[in-house]
C-alpha cells in the first residue's frame, strides 16, 4: 500500500495512516466471515470498528472541510452500524436515522465540489438516470410490504440515490468515489430486500462486502485527490 504516499513528508503519522486502512480491512474481513465470539457485544465492537478506523485515518489527517466532512459522514455511519447490530426493536429505523445524517453528509462534500456542468459526461448522466430508474421499480416492487416504514424507508432512498448522484457529479475521481456510491446504494437495496423481502442468506455478504468496500473506497478517493497540500504528497487517481 506504500505506492499510494508519495513524497512522504510526515513518515510515522504517514505509517500510523497506513496501518488504520490496513486494520479496517482485517477487520471488515474478520466480520464478513463471522470470526468473532457469538456473545451479541462482538459483532457490534467489530463492525463499528471497520468503518471506525477509517474515520480516526480521516480524523488524523483532517486539514481542510472537505476532510471534515467525510469525518463525521463516517462517523454517522459508525453510529448506523452499531445501532443496526445492536437488539432492539428500534434498531433498523434507528440505524437508518443515522445513515441518512451520514448521506447528508456526503452530499455536502461532493456538492461542495461539484463539476462544472459542461464537464459531465453523458456517460454520468446516463449511470445517474439509470441508478434513479432502478430505485424507483425497486420501491415499486417493494412498497406493499413496508407497511408504516414506507415513508421513512422511501425518504431514505431518494436522499441515497441523491448521495450517489452528487458523487457521480462531483470532482473526486469516478474510479472511486463514484464507484464507492454505486456500491453503497447496491448495498443498501440488498439489505432493504433481506429486510422487507425473501432473498437467499449469501446476500448477507453481498450486503457487507460491498458496504465496506463503498466506505473504502469514497474514504480514499477523498483523501487522496483533496485539493489542499497533504501529508501524501498530492497524490492523484487520475
Amino acid at each position: 500500500m506504500s505506492s499510494l504516499f508519495n513524497n512522504r513528508r510526515r513518515p510515522l503519522q504517514e505509517a500510523i495512516g497506513q496501518l488504520l486502512i490496513l486494520a479496517s480491512f482485517i477487520v471488515a474481513f474478520v466480520y464478513g466471515c463471522g470470526w468473532y465470539p457469538a456473545d451479541w457485544l462482538w459483532p457490534v465492537i467489530v463492525k463499528g470498528s471497520a468503518v471506525g478506523l477509517l474515520a480516526v485515518f480521516v480524523l488524523m489527517n483532517l486539514q481542510s472541510i472537505n476532510h471534515l466532512l467525510l469525518f463525521l459522514a463516517l462517523a454517522a455511519s459508525v453510529g448506523g452500524d452499531v445501532l443496526l447490530e445492536v437488539p432492539h426493536e428500534s434498531s433498523f429505523t434507528r440505524g437508518l436515522t443515522s445513515f441518512l445524517v451520514a448521506h447528508i453528509m456526503f452530499i455536502l462534500l461532493y456538492a461542495k465540489n461539484r463539476m462544472l456542468a459542461e464537464d459531465i459526461t453523458a456517460l454520468r448522466v446516463r449511470i445517474a438516470a439509470l441508478m434513479w430508474a432502478l430505485a424507483a421499480v425497486s420501491a415499486y416492487f417493494l412498497y406493499p410490504y413496508l407497511g408504516e416504514m414506507a415513508m421513512p424507508v422511501i425518504t431514505y432512498s431518494v436522499v441515497l440515490a441523491a448521495m450517489a448522484t452528487t458523487a457521480l457529479f462531483s470532482k473526486f475521481p469516478v474510479k472511486l468515489v463514484g464507484v464507492g456510491a454505486l456500491l453503497f446504494v447496491l448495498s443498501d437495496a440488498v439489505l432493504g430486500a433481506r429486510q422487507f423481502g425473501t432473498v437467499p442468506e449469501y446476500t448477507s455478504y453481498i450486503v457487507w462486502a460491498a458496504y465496506y468496500l463503498a466506505q473504502l473506497l469514497m474514504t480514499l478517493g477523498v483523501i487522496l485527490t483533496d485539493e489542499r497540500r497533504t501529508n501524501y504528497g498530492g497524490y492523484r487517481f487520475d
